[in-house]
């Protein structure tokens, strides 16, 4: 399976949307449940990216989007350079294929292109050791914990982590 890595457009809203809902009907990875997954939900981040951040399409050969990345920064002053609201989905039949890793990398590079971005940060669940190994494996490291603040339905309540990456030494 070829892919590449290419800026979203608003054309890619539905494409966008059935990758959330599949990677939310497989229960693990993204925080939304299937049913939290809706156009309304889609074209906000994908607006908001658009507008003011960085928003990339995972697209195979026949243009059919297999994973998205999307982030912005908070428009107040004081936080406009740390790269925030960061949410990506990969299908599941084209996850274990590079998809995430390939989607980060071209978010890392488009965020190091745009002078303002010096930070790109992120949450992810103690329980998705997966993701917490590509982060790492990134150079994102751990900024802090919030603790219980993930529930389950069935199931104890997780810890979320805040992970960050440093664009600029200074950072």
């Amino acid at each position: 399976m070829s892919y590449r890595i290419r800026p979203a457009t608003l054309t890619d809203e539905p494409g966008i949307y059935e990758v959330y809902r599949a990677a939310a009907r497989q229960g693990k990875g993204i925080l939304r449940r299937e049913d939290e997954v809706t156009h309304d939900y889609i074209r906000y981040g994908l607006e908001n990216a658009l507008r003011i951040g960085i928003s990339l399409v995972a697209a195979d050969d026949d243009g059919r989007i297999l994973g998205d990345i999307h982030a912005w920064p908070s428009e107040t002053r004081q936080l406009g350079h740390c790269l925030g609201n960061t949410t990506i989905a990969v299908n599941p039949a084209a996850q274990g294929r590079g998809v995430g890793r390939a989607l980060f990398e071209g978010l890392i590079a488009a965020a190091r292109a745009t002078p303002k971005f010096r930070i790109i940060e992120l949450f992810c669940r103690e329980d998705n050791q997966r993701a917490i190994d590509l982060y790492q494996s990134l150079g994102f490291t751990f900024e802090g914990r919030l603790k219980g603040r993930v529930w389950q339905e069935h199931g104890p309540y997780l810890d979320d982590l805040v992970m960050a990456l440093h664009l600029t030494k200074d950072a």
